[in-house]
């Protein structure tokens, strides 16, 4: 789960050949039929690893299928949409515009869009071809489902709602296709390691949303339990075990997240160490987590958090900023930002806790970021 910018938060690997052995669900003819399996097989990750899921995806209807959104019951991971491991359905850096009179698209990576428009995607994957996605996942509850919601689509709604894309004068177009033409791009791929094929432009995802298709899968996989369980955390702390999804797993802290008094706690066999007010907790973990050995990016959205830090000398940096209100005016802001190592983040959460400010998180292309709030 644009991955990301959401799409390179994984790689997207069309194969024709058949899924291999792991994890498998069989398919009803119409449906998709999905395995998985862990990348590093050798041996078994213990409870709350990140790990690399490799997802063979292949269809079995007679039309052609365009995925939308891997998803989990609960929000681990960078998306679009609440929920999402990653999606195939997602914007590009760049102006990208649309003609009426022509019916095509025209995308020009070198000028900078007025509006984010999600309409790429690169999951079209036509009758008995594979797609072979690979996501980083938090293993803790077993067994856990996976979502993939997608689009069915005939030769007639292909013609009328799927732009290809068509390089014209050095000008990156899409547009729709018909006859052999069309034919030509529906050729089952066999090419094993082609990233990034057949990208289209679909711009029916979002107002059909509600119309998309469903398939569950559930992964299941043995995992190691750790020295010092969740059960002993639970204890220390004096709390009941959570719930799924009440709690998480920190690889970089080498310790538990659970939640008491309305707050959030790290557990470790040595220490109990009160967290400031954490927004989207699974998300911020996996974020730490998977940002490892690179510096965390933190942004400082209240100047008086900017202040206050400064006189506890974190090295900020200011950037000054045009910010577009309207396309004829731009406003001048000023943006407040640290850079900290993992090593630096346990000083930082206790001074933001006596602070009482609050930490959120966003992505953007580039990858995500910390954002320090007022309360």
């Amino acid at each position: 789960m644009a991955r990301l910018g959401i799409l390179a938060a994984c790689i997207v690997v069309l194969a024709a050949c058949s899924p291999t052995s792991g994890a498998k669900q069989a398919a009803a003819a119409g449906e998709l039929e999905i395995s998985a399996e862990l990348e590093t097989a050798s041996a078994s990750p213990r409870e709350g690893d990140l790990v690399t899921l490799i997802f063979r995806i292949r269809n079995l209807s007679k039309n052609s299928v365009i995925l939308r959104d891997l998803s989990q019951p609960r929000d681990l991971m960078l998306s679009g949409t609440s929920g999402a491991v990653m999606t195939w359905q997602y914007a590009q850096s760049g102006l990208v515009t649309y003609s009426p009179e022509r019916d095509e698209w025209t995308y020009d990576k070198s000028k900078r869009p007025d509006v984010r428009r999600p309409v790429f995607n690169s999951g079209l994957v036509v009758p008995e071809e594979s797609l072979v996605v690979r996501a980083r996942v938090r293993l803790l509850d077993m067994p856990v489902d996976f979502q993939f919601s997608y689009f069915e689509l005939n030769a007639d709604e292909l013609r009328r709602k799927v732009y290809f894309e068509s390089r014209e004068d050095k000008v990156l177009r899409y547009k729709p296709l018909v006859g052999r033409d069309l034919q030509n791009r529906l050729v089952p791929s066999d090419r094993p390691d082609e990233s990034g094929h057949r990208i289209i432009i679909f711009p029916h995802a979002e107002p059909i949303a509600s119309n998309a298709l469903l398939k569950t899968f559930r992964f299941q996989q043995p995992l190691r339990p750790r020295m010092f369980s969740l059960e002993q955390a639970a204890r220390k702390l004096g709390v009941p075990k959570p719930k799924a999804g009440d709690y998480t797993y920190s690889v970089v802290f080498d310790a538990w997240v659970l939640p008491k008094d309305q707050g959030l706690v790290l557990v470790t066999p040595v220490s109990v160490t009160p967290m400031p007010e954490l927004r989207q907790m699974e998300r911020l973990f996996y974020l730490l987590d998977s940002t490892v050995p690179e510096k965390i990016t933190i942004e400082l959205r209240a100047h008086a958090a900017a202040s206050a830090l400064s006189e506890l000398k974190y090295p900020l940096v200011k950037q000054e900023k045009e910010i577009p209100i309207t396309k004829e005016v731009k406003e001048k802001r000023v943006y407040y930002y640290l850079f900290l190592s993992v090593d630096q983040l346990t000083r930082f959460f206790a001074d933001l806790r006596t602070l009482k400010l609050a930490v959120d998180l966003e992505y953007a292309e580039g990858g995500g970021r910390l954002l320090v709030l007022n309360r």
